[in-house]
């Protein structure tokens, strides 16, 4: 996973996440909608830069791969569903997984199924808009972030003041800045990307892959 999302202090859960692909574009005949592609892996990391920079997560995500899709918004819902549940969590969270979840879904059961990988991409599919849904959750997510960073700065936070306001601050703060050692063999490619935060430079590793002809954002 890229490090501009590895600085998002959420859960453990998190940790897992990567990005998943919305279809953007004209809408075909039959109602779905042709995904869009880079002729590039150059061109499908300055797509994911400049939309990254720009908070721009429904034209982030179109740079991933869609042989991805289900099984990292799947993962997603997973990991906010079980935040969700937690005590004192932020009720912005219990909305968003009342929007876009199946009535009464409950994490553990298929985070306890025997076929849980399956279920996961599964869940995917059972949402009305699971792109939507992630569109959503990355807006939540920063927004909690920016929250939790202005009480732990404010001069009465006092003793609510939250020690791993730096690193939100960091996650708020960080932009994709440039791309080296861009290596292409077959339909993967590699390089490392430098995420720029309050902090200083961080180099992160990403992969790209050619699915049907176009070049997208592996995040593997």
């Amino acid at each position: 996973m890229p490090q501009a999302l590895r600085l998002i202090p959420l859960t453990a859960l998190l940790a897992m996440l990567a990005l998943a692909l919305p279809s953007l574009g004209q809408e075909t005949q039959d109602g779905e909608t042709p995904e869009r592609g880079f002729g590039s892996p150059e061109a499908a990391y300055e797509a994911a830069r400049d939309a990254f920079n720009d908070r721009d997560w429904e034209a982030f995500v179109a740079t991933v791969s869609p042989a991805r899709r289900d099984e990292i918004i799947g993962q997603m819902a997973l990991a906010l569903a079980a935040m969700a549940q937690q005590p004192g969590s932020d009720p912005r969270l219990g909305e968003l997984v009342d929007n876009h979840l199946p009535r009464n879904f409950n994490p553990m059961d298929v985070m306890m199924s025997d076929n849980a990988e399956a279920e996961t991409k599964r869940l995917a599919k059972r949402m009305g808009d699971p792109e939507g849904f992630f569109v959503d959750a990355m807006s939540l997510i920063f927004s909690m972030q920016y929250s939790k960073t202005q009480l732990a700065t404010s001069e009465d936070a006092g003793d609510n003041a939250d020690p791993a306001a730096e690193e939100d601050k960091q996650a708020l703060d960080a932009e994709i800045t440039a791309i080296n050692d861009l290596t292409i063999e077959d339909d993967v490619a590699t390089a490392v990307v430098t995420i720029s935060t309050s902090t200083g430079d961080q180099l992160d590793p990403w992969t790209f892959d050619r699915y049907e002809g176009k070049w997208y954002l592996s995040m593997r």
